[in-house]
């Protein structure tokens, strides 16, 4: 039988993504740093589990040596995945994680050589960033080949969990990024605001940097690329002013204060929001003369994440992605959305 390890099993998605894993018939190896909280949930599915360190290069040779694929839900992934990619490459092990961090994108396209090298295939973000906005700025380029601005925008509503909030608390001073004339530019935080009309309403989006504008041109190869997300004016504001402050978010002790914050306050979407709310997502591709512009909705973030997740692994088991770094949609073709329950996708004007 095929083997693939999960690590990070018992945060918020790692949870998910074994229980999609087992009732789709997998009997993933669960993987952690702590053995208590390994222990209880695989008892609860009857599955194997081993407890380690990310740091520890033995362990992840003992565990990986046998193992076909591994799905990495372990956090911040700007730190993991220094530690586990090498070793997947070491060990001839497919790699997935569901980041959307553009750093973690950048290092591993950086392995891509030795990677294809070593037969392994290092697929990051099978997640909600970036699955769907990656698959519909390969649906954009389809139907515009010569497109030369890529905008890409999401809104959902159900919350996020602790390990999403303890990332973006990390990088949150950081500012955000697009892509401008094929080239990574930096910008400060919220730079860009505007309304956007998808999903039926106008939403007031901010400019933010996620994996996107590393994964969508590398899946379409378009030099100019924008990311939004939807916020609420409370919450504008409160970046607007944290923005003054940014300074004493890089302490130590502000990074402490608020990390705690969160793993007393957020707990992630509950089964109903994850059950009965929708994600949108909008797209816009122009080559400067004409545009094009198409939604996306999908079911909940969450739900997603963990769905597209066991599905991309078994894909990988079956031998369907070539070796060496890859985006989704590269990965698994620009309908791979398409197949999940409740997705529906809308030319708006063409």
């Amino acid at each position: 039988m095929q083997k693939i390890f999960i690590y990070g099993a018992y945060g918020y998605t790692g949870k998910l993504i074994v229980q999609d894993a087992v009732e789709q018939g997998l009997r993933p190896v669960l993987g952690g740093r702590n053995s208590k909280k390994l222990q209880e949930l695989a008892q609860q599915y009857s599955l194997d589990f081993v407890a380690f360190d990310v740091r520890n290069k033995e362990a992840w040779d003992n565990q990986l040596e046998p193992t076909d694929v591994i799905i990495n839900c372990a956090g911040p992934f700007s730190e993991t995945v220094k530690y586990v990619v090498p070793a997947c490459i070491r060990n001839k092990t497919d790699y997935l994680d569901i980041t959307g961090d553009v750093s973690v994108f950048k290092y591993v396209a950086s392995l891509d050589q030795q990677a294809k090298e070593a037969g392994v295939v290092l697929l990051p973000g099978v997640g909600f960033d970036v699955v769907p906005t990656d698959c519909l700025a390969a649906k954009l380029k389809e139907k515009m080949p010569d497109g030369t601005h890529l905008e890409l925008a999401f809104q959902g509503n159900s919350g996020i969990s602790r390990g999403t909030a303890l990332s973006w608390t990390k990088r949150l001073h950081e500012g955000g990024m697009v892509r401008e004339n094929r080239q990574l530019k930096e910008i400060p935080l919220a730079h860009e605001s505007r309304n956007i009309f998808f999903g039926n309403k106008e939403r007031l989006c901010i400019s933010v940097s996620l994996g996107d504008v590393l994964t969508a041109y590398h899946t379409t190869g378009i030099p100019n690329i924008k990311v939004y997300i939807g916020v609420s004016k409370k919450m504008l504001n409160s970046i607007l002013s944290f923005k003054k402050l940014t300074w004493v978010a890089r302490t130590a002790v502000m990074q402490w204060i608020l990390r705690s914050i969160i793993k007393r306050k957020v707990t992630g979407p509950s089964l109903e929001k994850r059950k009965t709310m929708l994600t949108f997502i909008w797209g816009r591709i122009s080559n400067g003369k004409e545009e094009l512009v198409m939604e996306m909705q999908t079911m909940e973030s969450y739900q997603l994440t963990s769905a597209v997740a066991v599905e991309g692994a078994k894909r990988v088991l079956g031998g369907d992605v070539e070796p060496g770094f890859k985006t989704p949609a590269i990965a698994f073709g620009s309908d791979f959305i398409d197949q999940f329950e409740k997705t529906k996708i809308t030319v708006v004007n063409e």
